[in-house]
């Protein structure tokens, strides 16, 4: 996903979001990156949730999310992912607040984030952990937001797609970084070329969504954690569709 897209509708999201009491944000306590580092072992599955696909152009208007949430939390899950910009994805906020107050597992929430003010906004609304694009803001602009999120416990995860974006991520702090390509489609050899400059102690996520069995073990001893998004919106029994995805 180009979340540069993004950019005018966030900005106006921001103005909105600045008068925001924050004495009401309480920080986290569900551990997201305990949930998903695998020491690059078996990677985590985090069930990536929304309503509509912009790059594929595939919807699924009738499933209810938070059943689906708690389906995905029921067969363990690592995280549950919320896309939470409704004129993209079809998914929101709102989404994000019913799917976490319904589940145990930890909850992430997907936007472009370019302001302190809307991870606190996003905190308020259940996330446990966010996206940050290293590619979207300055390193110093990362740094804060990094800075804030885990003040609330929050995880930030820093979105990279080069070894400059890497670099930057790493300068801004960042412990979890989400490997990702320009085209938003899975690239193993990119994922290759990426993981082997990030150091070992780091929690890495393969950020584009997995679909088959043979993807996922294609990514065993380089990621701790893999996005899966079609493989539950389009499963009758989630628990086998996700089984699927990790059968060797």
């Amino acid at each position: 996903m180009n979340w540069e897209l993004l950019r005018a509708a966030k900005q106006a999201e921001i103005r909105q979001l600045t008068d925001m009491r924050l004495s009401e944000v309480t920080p986290s306590i569900r551990g997201f990156t305990q949930y998903v580092t695998t020491h690059k072992q078996e990677p985590a599955l985090i069930a990536a949730l929304k309503r509509t696909d912009p790059r594929t152009g595939r919807a699924w208007p009738d499933r209810d999310l938070v059943t689906l949430a708690q389906e995905c939390d029921d067969a363990e899950v690592g995280a549950v992912a919320v896309y939470a910009e409704p004129t993209v994805f079809g998914s929101s906020l709102q989404d994000l607040r019913a799917i976490a107050a319904a589940v145990s597992a930890p909850v992430f929430h997907l936007d472009l984030i370019l302001h302190p003010a809307q991870i606190h906004h996003a905190r308020l609304y259940g996330a446990d952990a966010v996206l940050l694009v290293a590619g979207a803001v300055d390193v110093a602009t990362l740094t804060s937001l990094v800075t804030v999120a885990s003040s609330l416990h929050v995880a930030p995860v820093v979105a990279v797609e080069t070894s400059t974006e890497i670099r930057q991520a790493l300068t801004a702090g960042a412990f979890l970084l989400g490997l990702t390509s320009p085209s938003g489609v899975l690239d193993l050899t990119l994922i290759d070329t990426l993981a082997a400059e990030i150091p070992v102690q780091k929690t890495v996520i393969a950020l584009d969504e997995i679909r088959t069995s043979e993807e996922y073990a294609a990514l065993r001893g380089k990621v701790d954690a893999v996005l899966v998004s079609e493989a539950v919106l389009d499963a009758s029994e989630v628990d086998a569709g996700l089984k699927s995805l990790t059968t060797k």
